[in-house]
């Protein structure tokens, strides 16, 4: 395992993998909160420990998907359309002027990066769940 994170993670994907992880995780859990106050009390799902199983299910499932991706399967991925965003005047600046390193983005990564840092942000947030089930 340690062999295959060597050769498929690059320094360049560590921003985007935090990203990704602090976003899918705030997610997540503002799922699991607004499921857990909603749903009738008496539900055996409507606990926090079993519904932080069932999003670290979908976590796990979602990297399986990630997996298969990698391995060569074409499954297509939902792509939403956006507007083009303009920043305002006075944003217009790059920290990226001021040092070295260019700042890489999720969508500047090629496919590959691209589905191996969604197959870590899921495993990730699958462990992570896992913890909250165990000891929440």
């Amino acid at each position: 395992m340690m062999r295959w994170l060597k050769t498929h993670v690059t320094r360049d994907m560590i921003r985007p993998l935090i990203y990704k992880v602090f976003t899918r995780g705030v997610l997540a859990l503002f799922a699991v909160q607004l499921f857990h106050f909603f749903a009738p009390a008496r539900w055996p799902a409507a606990r926090f420990s079993n519904l932080a199983l069932i999003m670290a299910g979908l976590f796990l499932l979602g990297a399986v998907i990630a997996w298969l991706r990698l391995d060569g399967m074409n499954i297509p991925q939902l792509k939403l359309p956006r507007g083009k965003r303009r920043d305002p005047a006075f944003l217009r600046g790059d920290i990226a002027d001021h040092i070295d390193d260019d700042i890489v983005k999720f969508d500047d990564l090629d496919k590959e990066g691209q589905d191996v840092c969604v197959l870590l942000t899921d495993l990730i947030l699958a462990a992570v769940c896992f913890l909250f089930a165990l000891f929440l």
